[in-house]
């Protein structure tokens, strides 16, 4: 019985440390907050504060990832100590942060920006575009971005095979085309919403049976290039 009794307060015991564990896991993942604000061709601006401590200056470091082969081209740190109006009731309103980006330096292309404080990811993630092609491929949309996590994509094209005798047609009505179309599971990606996957930013606007869950089949105009896309787990953003 006594044997019984200690295992018991042994359990309780352990439960306990877990509780108190995970509350304090719970107080730190909260004492960070901030947002960029801005990616332009010179600067990546923003905000951050240390809620646990409004007084001091959160240190911010800003990631940038080049999209066409997920190489990071930089990592910059700088401090969140300027001074913002519209942070003021926070505390001091010393929480902005403005770092110069040597883009130009990173050679042409499309480029997710990306900032952290206190290990934790600040949220409105940018893209920037480098050159004129990429500034192109960037015109008409916005460049804040939302990461919706990683999904396994696919590919498909308008042969018998891929698309089951629909060739290019839609389940929207629409005619599928390259580097423009993605079939989704609607349940998870609305129709219309806008995707960023690696660079490229496509429109949600066919659905397939084997199209289920965080899945993205990407249209292309040939088999052979969908046979050379594979399965790929990547991260995908939501074009806001």
């Amino acid at each position: 019985m006594q044997k019984t009794n200690r295992i018991h307060w042994f359990l309780g015991t352990l439960l306990m440390m877990a509780f108190f564990l995970i509350s304090a896991w719970n107080v730190l993942a909260a004492q960070t907050a901030g947002i960029i604000d801005n990616a332009d061709e010179s600067n990546v601006r923003g905000w951050a504060l240390n809620s646990s401590d409004p007084s001091s200056a959160a240190e911010v470091k800003v990631v940038i990832t080049n999209q066409s082969n997920g190489q990071v081209v930089a990592e910059l740190t700088t401090t969140a100590s300027k001074y913002r109006e519209d942070l003021a009731s926070n505390g001091t309103g010393n929480y902005g942060f403005e770092i110069p980006v040597p883009w130009n330096s990173y050679g042409d292309g499309t480029y997710l920006v990306e900032a952290y404080t206190g290990g934790q990811k600040l949220s409105g993630t940018r893209v920037h575009g480098v050159g004129a092609a990429a500034a192109a491929s960037l015109q008409n949309s916005s460049s804040n971005l939302r990461s919706l996590g990683a999904f396994k994509t696919t590919a498909y094209c308008p042969c018998r095979k891929c698309s089951g005798g629909w060739g290019g047609r839609t389940s929207t009505g629409t005619i599928a085309t390259a580097n423009h179309t993605i079939s989704v599971d609607p349940r998870v990606i609305p129709y219309g919403s806008r995707i960023m996957i690696n660079g490229v930013i496509y429109t949600a606007e066919d659905c397939g049976g084997g199209v289920k869950g965080n899945h993205i089949d990407i249209f292309f105009n040939t088999h052979g290039e969908t046979r050379a896309y594979g399965t790929k787990s990547v991260e995908v953003y939501l074009v806001q």
